[in-house]
């Protein structure tokens, strides 16, 4: 037989497109990160400092957590440690500076999350729309966050892998892979919903068929329950990591009070003198008001219309569905952007980019959606290397 003629196997199939997918993404990267490098300096600075532009916001924080641990008298107790951790750890064998590991770890993470992405989409329809999911994801507006030193990919391949655990019935891995999830963002506590909903329909929603393997699930809040205890031994308190959200002034509330304070910032933009629509701090809080009725949309055409997922897909959208209302019942206060983080946040929410991928088929839909997302990508991460608040 010709050796061509050989089928690809699904996760040989997989890792190509995650390698694939990333690397034409961090190309693209590298040349905006070329061109803001060049253009934003009279004198440039030497080689060696051509990828501080990634260390913004957020980064600084991992940086400081992975060289000198938690300052309990600031608010990095609020980042949780796996991503520090592995930062720490691998700093040493790996090239560069403590910011050159988190890169790398990032886009190590970032394949993964791809590759697991398209294995699982495949097996629940088919090649192509498991294909452009991964690209779909990558090409979104905030997907650079997957390679920047943010735990983004890393909670991103923890979580799906957990889930395509579930999908295959393999309830300890799909314990274990959570438990990590959960040392990496709070977030990861989401996995016992899909976990409980993908092990009922698996067995027909009968209580009865119920086995010992459904103890998996007590992983779960493993890698939070080892934080607090870390939090109350060294920081003097177990939910640490909670109440320094206060210094964003972050509280509880109802789904639609970060919108109502976007749309209030939005006015008072729109009223100060010499007010433009292309005022940084509008277009930002515009984009961040915009992603949650697309985000909406997009889970509730999940379940019912020509795109739906199927029963199959229900512990995807009520997992993604539960990150993204966690964004909008904690808004930023004291003045700060409401809704900052939400487009970043969107990259979690699987099944809109298996809705869009379905839409996809249509070759018009496909181009203009790639298009669009690749072309506000760019603008938005040159935004972030100008250090723009961006996630």
């Amino acid at each position: 037989m010709d050796a061509r003629a050989q089928p690809v196997s699904p996760w040989r199939r997989a890792w190509l497109t995650g390698l694939g997918t990333w690397a034409i993404a961090f190309v693209s990267y590298l040349m905006l990160n070329a061109v803001f490098y060049t253009m934003a300096t009279r004198n440039p600075p030497p080689l060696a400092e051509f990828f501080n532009v990634w260390s913004r916001w957020d980064t600084g924080h991992y940086l400081y957590i992975a060289t000198n641990g938690y300052n309990p008298a600031s608010e990095n107790p609020a980042f949780f440690p796996l991503y520090p951790l592995l930062m720490r750890i691998f700093d040493p064998i790996l090239p560069g500076q403590m910011l050159a590991a988190g890169l790398i770890i990032s886009s190590v993470a970032c394949i993964i999350a791809l590759a697991v992405i398209h294995r699982l989409v495949e097996d629940l329809f088919d090649t192509e729309i498991g294909q452009r999911t991964a690209m779909y994801l990558m090409a979104s507006p905030m997907a650079f966050i997957l390679v920047a030193v943010y735990n983004e990919s890393l909670f991103l391949a923890l979580a799906v892998g957990s889930l395509y655990c579930m999908r295959r019935g393999h309830w300890w891995w799909a314990g274990v892979l959570a438990g990590f999830s959960s040392a990496a963002r709070q977030a990861g506590l989401l996995l016992a919903l899909a976990f409980v909903i993908e092990y009922l329909r698996r067995r027909d929603w009968q209580w009865s068929r119920v086995r010992p393997d459904a103890l998996a699930i007590l992983l779960v809040p493993t890698g939070l329950i080892g934080f607090m205890i870390y939090d109350a031994r060294v920081l003097g308190d177990p939910l640490k990591f909670a109440h320094v959200q206060e210094f964003w002034g972050r509280k509880l509330s109802m789904p639609w009070t970060g919108i109502g304070g976007v749309v209030h910032q939005l006015d008072v933009l729109m009223s100060s003198p010499g007010a433009t629509p292309l005022h940084p701090s509008f277009v930002v809080n515009l984009i961040d008001l915009l992603t949650v009725p697309v985000v909406i949309a997009l889970l509730v055409l999940s379940l019912v219309g020509r795109w739906r997922l199927g029963q199959q897909s229900w512990y995807l959208i009520a997992f993604g569905s539960a990150v993204f209302f966690m964004v909008l019942v904690a808004p930023i206060g004291r003045g700060l952007p409401p809704l900052r983080g939400v487009t970043r946040y969107a990259l979690e929410v699987l099944p809109i980019f298996m809705v869009l991928a379905k839409m996809g088929a249509d070759r018009r839909f496909d181009r203009a959606y790639l298009f669009l997302a690749v072309a506000l990508q760019a603008a938005l991460l040159i935004g972030f290397f100008a250090s723009v608040w961006l996630a």
